[in-house]
């Protein structure tokens, strides 16, 4: 739509955005947002110093790591989607080669109660010479504010775990989430051709 100034040149009017066609394009662009799977990869570190990362687009992994050994870890799994916390796992230096699927003896402590005596099965040796370990017993962890775990080894390591019940909770609202954890490429196999 044209008008004229003062001095009769003719001037294109600005038109006015209609408050309708402005909903209407912002519920577009939310629909198309939408539509897109959305997926956020998961690297965080609490307050209370647990790691919360993300190894699927359906796994959490909620970590915590020792007080003398910063390479050692205890570690639990939060899988989609039931979100529950499970299967945890302990790192610990060793000196010594250690077969794959061995078990060691060990004991775990909570809160400096009595320590309750416990199968490690050997899940992987890193070529740092740390132990994946799965603990096959073990007392509750939940709650807890210090773990120590000893091996028969001689290797122990301390955990302080104040805070992981809140770092439970975050993982499991996380793990509730809609969201992805992480864009996975599908594997070729996968595709439908």
């Amino acid at each position: 739509m044209y008008y004229r100034t003062f001095n009769h040149e003719p001037v294109l009017k600005p038109k006015s955005i209609n408050l309708r066609t402005s909903k209407h394009l912002l519920f577009t662009l939310i629909l198309a947002l939408l539509s897109v799977p959305s997926f956020s990869e998961v690297d965080i570190t609490t307050l209370d110093d647990f790691n919360i990362f993300s190894t699927s687009p359906h796994e959490l992994i909620v970590n915590k790591q020792g007080q003398l050994d910063r390479q050692s870890f205890i570690a639990f799994k939060m899988t989609k989607p039931f979100c529950i916390c499970a299967n945890p796992v302990i790192s610990l230096a060793s000196d010594q080669e250690v077969e794959e699927g061995s078990k060691i003896k060990g004991t775990i402590t909570v809160d400096m109660t009595k320590p309750i005596k416990t199968v490690l099965r050997v899940l992987q040796q890193f070529e740092s010479g740390h132990l994946l370990l799965r603990p096959l017993n073990f007392p509750s962890l939940r709650s807890s504010r210090v773990i120590k775990v000893k091996t028969e080894h001689g290797t122990s390591e301390t955990f302080l775990t104040k805070g992981i019940d809140y770092a439970m909770e975050q993982s499991k609202s996380m793990c509730e989430s809609k969201w992805f954890f992480e864009d996975v490429e599908p594997k070729v196999e996968e595709l439908s051709v």
